[in-house]
């Protein structure tokens, strides 16, 4: 037992004094909220933008020319940006002003509008998929003028501008909180656990490839057993990423205090039993991919050749990162229930959707069940590769070696 405590020892003193971790530790979750929390914002400024200008949005790049013979157009809205039209005495000084590229299109109004109603649009480049038919802004430019009421103007185009949907019983700012916070808090989630369990892993490949290609195995195998070095790396890795995660934690409790309305509703949805269920998931998660990677890098003689294999180690818990909506849109559908169950995705799909909202209870037992069940297969598999004859061998990694490392048979 005392070596095993000094290798978790070495692997924790080790990786702590790494820049890179610690620059990952802080950095990476604001990043995430940072994007996720930026994503949000952009898109609820997209929609009020187009809740204020409305139908009054141009599609046009370029200048709109006028003719107007009828006289009609005696005022712009004052909504309407007064370099959007250019006005023209006559039509050939706009098919010249056409012609020169200083406009993309003109509308002529005749003299005899207010008995046919009829306007003529010239345009320099006709496209068939582009409808002349209808533009908003000159419609409504036109119906001010003819009623000599924008506001009115306005409501003709938009009979109801200001239609607002109130859920009974449900303040409004709460709801919009809700919305936000059920789409960040499961992603935010699936992002952290992702990032917590390959990082961890992919570090207990690095640490035995490293050891290898330098040497350092061979000197630790003259006084530690393969098993014991194997224990103490899964253990020290843990310790690392059970530090990276009480940091996480800590500072988003104190970030609960003084953050905005958003980030308090969604730490408040991180309720203590969901916070025991991660910690469940995220321990089982760890052993069973650090060990499935630390029995990659006891096979392969580099690290490089070990980490063109750990994509495919890794893809079944990419797979939901790549399916984060369906978590976020559907956390109960039989997709994402399949995937929280299933053992090698459930470390993220699992709490994910416990993030998401209340899951049935016996299904984050079954999963965690399965997920122990596995992680206890893949040690045992693991410590077959953990032997003095893998470790020190500078044989290539193949399908055949595999095989016979899983049988036991490699001399």
């Amino acid at each position: 037992m005392g070596k095993i405590l000094l290798v978790i020892r070495y692997e924790i003193q080790t990786t702590i004094r790494k820049r890179s971790f610690w620059i990952m530790t802080f950095l990476f979750p604001v990043l995430i909220i940072a994007l996720s929390l930026g994503s949000q914002l952009l898109a609820e400024k997209s929609f009020a933008d187009e809740e204020e200008v409305g139908l009054l949005r141009s599609k046009e790049a370029g200048i709109t020319g006028l003719v107007d013979e009828a006289g009609l157009i005696l005022h712009l809205p004052p909504d309407v940006p007064a370099k959007l039209l250019q006005t023209f005495p006559n039509q050939a000084s706009a098919q010249v002003a056409l012609e020169a590229n200083e406009l993309d299109r003109y509308y002529l109004i005749p003299e005899d509008f207010h008995q046919t109603g009829e306007v003529i649009l010239v345009v320099s480049d006709y496209s068939p998929l582009i409808n002349l038919s209808s533009n908003t802004i000159f419609e409504y430019i036109i119906d001010a003028n003819l009623i000599g009421d924008d506001a009115l103007a306005r409501l003709m185009i938009d009979p109801t501008p200001n239609e607002v949907l109130y859920p009974q019983a449900v303040d409004i700012q709460a709801e919009d909180d809700i919305g936000v916070t059920s789409f960040l808090v499961p992603y935010t989630t699936m992002m952290l656990f992702f990032m917590l369990i390959s990082m961890t892993g992919n570090m207990m490949l690095t640490s035995v490839t490293k050891e290898k290609e330098n040497r350092t195995m061979e000197v630790l195998l003259l006084s530690l057993r393969p098993r014991e070095l194997m224990a103490g790396k899964l253990l020290g890795l843990g310790i690392v990423a059970l530090l990276q995660m009480s940091i996480w934690l800590g500072g988003g409790l104190l970030a609960q205090g003084s953050g905005g309305q958003v980030l308090k509703s969604s730490l408040a949805a991180l309720t203590p039993s969901f916070i025991l269920w991660a910690l469940a998931y995220l321990t089982l998660g760890y052993l069973m991919y650090a060990s499935i990677l630390g029995a990659l890098g006891a096979l392969a003689p580099t690290a490089r050749e070990g980490a063109q294999f750990s994509f495919l180690v890794m893809l079944p818990i990419i797979i939901p990162l790549a399916l984060n909506t369906v978590f976020v849109e559907s956390p109960h559908g039989g997709l994402a229930t399949f995937l929280s169950l299933f053992p090698l995705s459930a470390p993220t799909s699992m709490v994910t959707r416990l993030a998401s909202g209340a899951v049935p209870a016996w299904q984050p037992i079954v999963g965690l069940i399965g997920l122990a069940g596995t992680t206890s297969l893949f040690i045992s598999l693991a410590a077959r590769f953990f032997r003095a004859d893998t470790l020190l061998s500078s044989a290539g990694l193949t399908r055949q070696r595999l095989l016979e490392a899983l049988r036991g048979k490699l001399n």
